[in-house]
């Protein structure tokens, strides 16, 4: 394994957590894609009865919680960012 410097490992952490954000965000879009679709596929010409109404409410109240996760995914990005640039400048000799 090569050595490399302090400014090397900053980036070298940050590329693990770039592609480990890249990898939830695809997950959570191809998640709420199907949720969709199962909300859709409940209801029949725009309406739905009984059993259905349930699903699609609930499929529905899924979508809402999991549509709030973006902005947490966010503010998640921009500490680690930070953290990184504090990180640098702290151990900068």
């Amino acid at each position: 394994m090569k050595m490399l410097n302090k400014k090397g490992q900053v980036v070298s952490n940050l590329q693990g957590f770039v592609m480990a954000i890249v990898t939830i965000g695809v997950i959570l879009a191809i998640g709420l894609y199907v949720l969709q679709e199962m909300q859709y596929a409940t209801t029949s010409d725009g309406t739905s009865a009984g059993t259905a109404t349930v699903a699609s409410n609930a499929t529905g109240d899924i979508i809402d919680k999991l549509g709030n996760t973006p902005t947490w995914i966010g503010l998640l990005i921009v500490v680690v960012f930070a953290s990184a640039i504090l990180a640098y400048f702290y151990f900068r000799q």
